[in-house]
This record gives structure tokens, sequence and C-alpha cells, in this order.
């Protein structure tokens, strides 16, 4: 396979290409590695818990962004303030802010206006896409449930003598992206790159989608992706006629699927 057939089949999949930091042992020296490879530290590899890569590279590069930045706005303040202390002959020795006993609730207060607290903890779930046709996409939040549904989606599509050409293996999307504490996976850096992998499905076609469970629906609405059809767990789907009925009447409102 050339290589840039096999480019092009990764990059359609979503699958992140894994480049070392440094020489591996018993290969040829790599003439793309820096000149200072053998002092920089490795990174943790970037794939999930259960060892899937995310659907999206724009997760990656999100989470550089959110470890960077705030330490380059921290160094380039500290370095300002102290040449504006040498400058004015103000300059003196750090002091520590003298500590209080009021409680966490006045202390959120400043000025009259509350301040929300930050909540940095990430929060977990996992996301199952399914491409079944040219502009509609199915997502369930059950791993368990990921072939389940890729069975179903295909007795649906080929019930409305659908093309199924496009069915493959559901693409996980699971947050936190790594098992880290260094990396900022917060509830906003978490949406933008859920929106980051919505995005790259709307690039490709993908129009509307069709959610089961509660927690596909929540996070799909995050980031305001069209949602065709709103189901329960898919196995309760799968037993409810009425369910099943409105699924079929949702997808019949589509001149093309």
């Amino acid at each position: 396979m050339r290589e840039q057939q096999r480019l092009d089949y990764l990059q359609a999949m979503g699958i992140v290409q894994w480049m070392p930091r440094q020489p591996l042992p018993g290969v040829p020296a790599p003439r793309w590695l820096p000149e200072d490879a053998h002092a920089a530290a490795p990174r943790p590899a970037l794939t999930s818990e259960g060892g899937g890569h995310i659907a999206h590279p724009m997760a990656a590069q999100l989470l550089h962004q959110n470890a960077v930045e705030p330490a380059l706005k921290t160094h380039a303040a500290a370095t300002a303030d102290s040449v504006a202390a040498v400058r004015t002959g103000t300059m003196a020795a750090p002091t520590r802010a003298p500590a209080t006993d009021a409680p966490a609730s006045a202390q959120s207060v400043t000025a009259g206006h509350p301040v929300t607290p930050v909540d940095g903890t990430p929060p977990r779930f996992e996301l199952h896409f399914l491409r079944v046709s040219a502009r509609g996409v199915w997502v369930c939040d059950d791993a368990s449930q990921a072939e389940r549904l890729a069975a179903f989606a295909y007795r649906v599509m080929s019930a409305l003598q659908a093309p199924a050409g496009l069915l493959q293996a559901p693409l996980c999307f699971r947050w936190p992206f790594i098992e880290s504490a260094h990396d900022d996976q917060s509830l906003p850096v978490a949406q933008q790159a859920l929106s980051a992998q919505w995005q790259f499905l709307r690039d490709n076609g993908v129009q509307y989608a069709v959610t089961f469970g509660d927690g596909s629906q929540h996070w799909l609405q995050q980031v305001q992706a069209p949602l065709l059809f709103r189901g329960a767990a898919l196995p309760d789907v799968m037993s409810d006629p009425r369910q099943k009925r409105q699924l079929w009447k949702a997808l019949l409102t589509q001149a093309e699927l």
C-alpha cells in the first residue's frame, strides 16, 4: 500500500498516528527527531482507559493547549510584574497573604459579585457513533450495546431500502481522554472536544443523529447536534413497539437518509 493511501485510510477512520518522542531501541535513528529528543520527557500515550483511540485528534490539541497556555500566561505575567518593579524601584520580597478563617461562601464573593467555583473534575462518559448512511449517525452511550446497535441499524436501514455500505464498526468517543491528573479535562474541555468530533462528522456529510440512552442525548445536546430521534436505552427501544414506530416515522421524514 502506498504511503498516501495509508494516510488517507487512517484519516478517514479518525485514527491518531503515534510517533515516539525519542529514538526506540534497536531501530535506526530517525531524521525527524529534534536534537534534544533525548532530553525531552515523554508524555503519556494518548489513549483512553480502555485502550481505544478517541474518534478525533482535535482532543489531543485541546489538551495540549489547556496544559501549556495557562503556564505561559502565568510566566509572562510574572515577568512583566518583575520588570515593572525594577523600573520603578519598588521591587520587594514577596509577601504571603494573611490566613483567614472566613467561610468559603464569604471568600467566593468579590465586590458584591459571587464567583462561581470552577470544578476541574473530568466528566466520565462514552459515546459510540455508528454511521448508518450518508447523512445519518446513530449514537448510544453503552459499550456493551455497540454491536447490537450495528445489527439493529442494519435491519432498519435494509427495511427502508437504504444503502448499508457505510455501516462499519462504531467509533468510540470516551472521556476523560487520558487518565492523567496533569491535563485539564474539565467539563468545558470535554465539550470542546465533543464539539470538534461532531464538526468532523458534519464536515463529512452527517446532518442528523439518532440517540439511544439519556447520556447520548444529553451530550449531543451540549454541542447543538440536530437529533432526529431521542430514544431510551437500546434494549428498551428494541422491546417497545411504540418507540420503534416513532423511530420508523422519524426516519421516513427524511427525503434522503
